[in-house]
Order: structure tokens, then C-alpha cells, then sequence
């Protein structure tokens, strides 16, 4: 706050302590706290209608910034040079470089991290600049930017986007540079980028240019980025193509795709030949009709439609802008989900021993607690972790599936095929929150969460004591600690300590599960194995997976057949996965 701001409250408050006398009455007390911080409330509301947003933009083009003077003014969500605002501008998330620059021996930094004692997983850090357009067309931004290496593999991704309404809504943002993931986190030379904004923006007079750096979902510390000598200005004419945005799937026959402009309505806009899935998808959707439901937004039709939890390339091509420039053409990667529940988190284990080292044995156990089989592919387990889309997998009913923080060490320890997530670690000193979202992840809904805690009511042996926490019955509140406990099956020793879990399956004491009678009825040989692994079962077999330690599926075989062929496999320790008609049961063995 100014100094002015401080002089405003402290004497709105001394006023209100000496009318009141200062007595010792609690009640009295609380109810100046509460004036205080009502005149407060008042003076930032004053602030926001006389701040410099209010009337500080950019009025002369072409409009040049290389960011050399002035010197950055710190703080949250503040004007930190003239016209340009930032939410974190302190010296360290948004500042000013001396040391890499292209001229003029400054440039801008956006380094999205968390803050000390943060552990947020998809950083997100801005600049934007108030722009008048008023008579102007055809407006363009010019930016050069480089990156400077950390030494991990989290990538960085820059979008710019903007606003006709002063910064209250802005249209869809666009990706700059670095392909699909962003910038890679290696040490890059300034490049030169160009952003020809919407011609919603043209000739408006309360335009904001946002500059959004967001840190990827991969392990690790994002690179920074650098940007300078900023140019904005009216081309004599529009000879920028139009983009596609990011398609979304409104449902399995229908796709809504927006471009970075308005597009002219010529036939090849609404030829399906211009719309075309890729080989290799599950099934072929085909585009059956186009339709234009804005200047800058069509709908396609399927029919046959996609598959729920699916991945899918449709590529695009041959449309132009009003202008008559044609795109390039683009290929975007498509999957709908919209699962709303039936999934349940059911163990967890974020703190195995010891304390002083990378917890590599962490994992998340879900639960499929219904009577169909549910489809995992694009689903994401978000809060304390940043799981990324899930791979395609067909959870069947009754059935566990695990994700885990260091799959190779997870599945060589555990026997049991698990998919990495990308993100950080489980907290292991406070609480936190996970929840489970589908792919209409702005709808709102939400699968599964819960927020456990270290100790208290939550299961004491998970805290770094070589436990996993179970949750008792599937079907019970998983948000209440009564209904967890430590795990008792013992895996084995790790770091000298013995550990207790039963990841991808149902612990002893836990719900029955059909797996219980199966794991009874069903033996697999010989092990170690050569050419033919023999699997005898009391039930009929349904499917058999094949898994490398790393999680990843080597092959799958359905089929009621007592003996699968391994003759193709390398040398090495896999995982197999059976499943019968009255459950499955999952089981390493070694080829020879």
C-alpha cells in the first residue's frame, strides 16, 4: 500500500479508537477490527476506481518496449513501469534481466515457480499492457524471447491472449513458440515471434495484450523466459493466416473448433475432406457436416463419433481468413471423458521411510466401485499432484489401478504396474488435497477428492513409519479419517524399514472383492519362462496384459486360452495381468 493509503487508514482508525475512548470492551474491540477493516475495504475500492489502470495506456503507435527504464517497481499485482501490470513482480517470478538480453541491456523475465514454502504444481505468472486501438486495424505485437535451461526436463509454455473489455474477459489464448509443449528447458537464443491479435480487438479503445508464462506438468523447475524489444503496431494489411485454437469436444458427435480470427466462408470451410482424423486412433470418426457458429467458430459433426476416453488426431487444413490467407496445416489431439463418478481414491502412501530421502515408493490407488467398466484415458488426479492426462485404460468394475510418483521404482518394488505422474511429491507435513476431474475439467464436477492430513485422526503409520493408508470400505466417506487405517500386508524391506501396502489390490480386512476367490484359483508357470507362459484358472480367462516395470502395456491379449506366447519378449522382469469373469489377479515374472 502507498503511504498516502497507510495515512488514510491509520487515521480513519485513530479517529474511530478515540471516539470510542480505547476502552477494554471486547466486544467494542471487535467491532473496530471490523471498522478498520471496512475503511480498508473502502480506500481499495477508491484505489481501483482512481488507479492507473483506469486511464494508463498506450496511445502512440507503433509502440516500442524494450523494457531498459524505468526500474521495475515490486509487489503483488501491481503497475510495476508505466502502463504495465504483473501479478507477481518480485525480482525473482516477473523481473528485470541485466545479464541476457537482445539490445539496449535489459530485458523482461517470467520465471512461473512457486514461491518459498509453495508446492504448487502449474505456476502461473502474467504481464499486460493497456493498449487504446481506437482507428487502428490490423494490429500486430512483435516480441523477441529466449529461454535460459535449469537443468530439469520441465518445459514452459507462453500464451498470449486478449482482452476488449479492459482486462475483465479475454478470448482464447495461444500458444507461442516451442510446438504442442512449450518452451523445453534448455538455453535458447532470442528468437523473433509475432501475435496478430483478433480483429475483435481492432478499433476498440480498452484493449489488454496478456502475456501468460505457465509452468509444465513434468518434474522439476520450469526454465525462464526472457522477452524484449516489444513492438506494437497497425500492418499496412492482414497477411497473417488464421490458427486453430485447441478444438473441444462438446460430446462424442460433436466438435467446436475456434480459430485465432474470423474465417471466410468459402467451400472449403465446410468441406469434410478439410477435416480428417488420423490413422491409428481406436476407431475412424468421420466428419459428416460443418456448420459456422460464429465468425470464428465451427462445429463438426461426427458420424460414427468418438470413442469416450480415446485419443485422437484430427488434422485441419485449407481454410482462410477474410483476407484470403490459408493456414497451415494443423493437427490437434483430441479426447472426451466426461465420467462423473464411480471412481474412488482408496490408498495412499506419501511418506515411505526414510525421512531424509526422495519418497520414490509414492503412489495413489483408484477403485472402480460400480458395475461397468469405466474408461481412465484423460482423466487427471489434480491438487497435490499434476497427474497430466491419464493414459487409455479400461478400469473394470471392482478393479484397482495406481498411479506413482517414480513408476520404475514403484513397480520393481511392488510387483505391480503403475502410470507416473508428472508433477512433484505428496506433502508429507501438511495437509492435502486430491480430487479427480474429467475432460470438461471447467464444468466443475469432480469424481472423487479428499483432503488427508499428517497424524491427528488420519492413520499414524503413513507418517514416513513404512505404512500405506487404506481406505476400510469403498463405498464409505473418504474425506473422514475414521474410515481409513494403516495398511497390514507386508511387501518387504526398503531402506532397512518394512513396508506395508497391497497397491492394485484390496488390503486383508478390506472390502471382498471377486479377486479374493480368484487369487485361490489361478497359477501361472513356469517362472522364470521362455517361449509359453501356462496360466491355469478355476474361471474362464477374459484378457491378459502384459506390463513392463515402467508401467507401460506390452501387449494384451483377449482370449479364454490357457497359455499366452512370451517368446517375443526380451529379456527382463514384466508384470502380468489376469482377468477372469470373477475378477483378476496381477502377478511379476522373469524371461529368460
Amino acid at each position: 500500500m502507498t503511504d498516502l493509503g497507510h495515512f488514510i487508514l491509520e487515521t480513519s482508525y485513530l479517529f474511530l479508537l478515540k471516539k470510542y475512548k480505547i476502552v477494554k470492551s471486547k466486544k467494542l474491540i471487535f467491532k473496530l477490527k471490523i471498522m478498520k477493516k471496512l475503511t480498508l475495504l473502502v480506500f481499495v475500492l477508491l484505489l481501483c476506481c482512481f488507479s492507473p489502470k483506469s486511464f494508463g495506456q498506450i496511445t502512440e503507435f507503433p509502440y516500442e518496449q524494450g523494457f531498459e527504464d524505468p526500474v521495475f517497481t515490486e509487489g503483488d499485482s501491481i503497475y510495476f513501469i508505466p502502463n504495465w501490470f504483473g501479478n507477481y513482480v518480485d525480482n525473482y517470478r516477473i523481473f528485470q534481466d541485466n545479464t541476457t538480453f537482445r539490445d539496449g541491456g535489459k530485458s523482461l523475465g517470467l520465471w512461473p515457480v512457486a514461491a518459498e514454502g509453495e508446492e504448487e504444481e502449474e505456476v502461473e505468472v502474467f504481464v499486460q499492457v493497456n493498449l487504446n486501438l481506437t482507428g487502428l486495424e490490423n494490429v500486430v505485437a512483435d516480441f523477441w524471447a529466449s529461454t535460459i535451461a535449469t537443468g530439469d526436463q520441465k518445459h514452459l509454455k507462453l500464451y498470449l491472449k486478449v482482452s476488449t473489455d479492459g482486462g475483465e474477459t479475454f478470448g482464447p489464448k495461444i500458444l507461442m513458440g516451442g510446438g504442442e509443449l512449450g518452451f523445453s528447458n534448455e538455453d535458447t537464443p532470442f528468437q523473433k515471434y509475432t501475435y496478430a491479435l483478433h480483429s475483435d480487438a481492432f478499433d476498440e479503445p480498452n484493449v489488454v495484450l496478456h502475456f501468460l508464462a505457465k509452468s509444465g506438468a513434468k518434474k522439476g523447475v520450469p526454465p525462464k523466459v526472457l522477452i524484449d524489444d516489444i513492438t506494437i503496431f497497425a500492418a499496412d494489411e492482414d497477411i497473417y493466416p488464421p490458427l486453430v485454437l485447441d478444438p473441444s469436444v462438446i460430446s462424442t458427435t460433436e466438435i467446436e473448433v475456434q480459430f485465432s480470427e474470423a474465417v471466410s466462408t468459402t467451400a472449403n470451410l465446410f468441406s469434410a475432406d478439410n477435416y480428417t482424423f488420423l490413422e491409428g486412433a481406436f476407431d475412424m470418426p468421420i466428419v459428416s457436416n460443418v456448420t459456422l457458429k460464429a465468425s470464428d467458430i465451427i462445429t463438426l459433426t461426427l458420424d460414427p463419433g468418438i470413442s469416450i476416453g480415446k485419443y485422437y488426431e484430427l488434422e485441419i487444413a485449407n481454410i482462410e481468413d477474410l483476407a484470403g490467407n490459408v493456414m497451415e496445416t494443423s493437427i490437434a489431439e483430441l479426447i472426451h471423458n466426461p465420467l462423473a463418478e464411480g471412481l474412488v481414491i482408496t490408498e495412499i502412501m506419501y511418506d515411505e521411510p526414510p525421512a531424509e530421502q526422495e519418497d520414490k515408493l509414492e503412489f495413489i490407488e483408484l477403485f472402480n466401485i460400480t458395475e461397468t467398466p469405466i474408461e481412465l484415458g484423460g482423466l487427471r488426479i489434480k491438487g497435490g499432484i499434476a497427474s497430466g492426462k491419464l493414459p487409455e485404460y479400461t478400469l473394470e468394475p471392482g478393479a484397482y489401478w495406481v498411479t506413482a510418483k517414480d513408476a520404475a521404482a514403484f513397480s520393481a518394488f511392488f510387483g505391480v504396474p503403475a502410470f507416473e505422474w508428472k508433477g512433484a511429491n505428496l506433502s508429507n507435513d501438511e495437509a492435502e488435497l486430491l480430487y479427480i476431474e474429467n475432460t470438461q475439467h471447467h464444468s466443475g464436477i469432480v469424481i472423487d477428492s479428499l483432503t488427508y492430513n499428517i497424524g491427528g485422526e488420519w492413520p499414524q503409520g503413513a507418517i514416513g513409519l513404512g505404512y500405506s493408508m487404506e481406505l476400510i470400505d469403498p463405498l464409505s466417506d473418504n474425506s473422514d479419517p475414521a474410515n481409513w487405517r494403516d495398511a497390514t500386508d507386508f511387501v518387504g524391506i526398503y531402506e532397512g524399514v518394512n513396508i506395508y501396502a497391497s497397491p492394485g489390490s484390496a488390503g486383508t480386512g478390506i472390502l471382498k472383492v471377486a479377486e479374493e476367490s480368484l487369487e485361490k484359483g489361478i497359477a501361472m508357470y513356469p517362472n522364470p519362462v521362455h517361449n509359453v507362459l501356462y496360466i491355469n484358472s478355476k474361471s474362464p480367462l477374459t484378457k491378459v496384459e502384459i506390463y513392463s516395470l515402467l508401467g507401460n502395456k506390452i501387449k494384451e491379449v483377449r482370449t479364454n486360452l490357457n497359455s499366452i506366447e512370451t517368446k517375443y519378449l526380451s529379456q527382463g522382469v514384466y508384470i502380468v495381468k489376469v482377468y477372469s469373469e470373477n475378477g483378476s489377479k496381477t502377478m511379476k515374472i522373469v524371461k529368460n
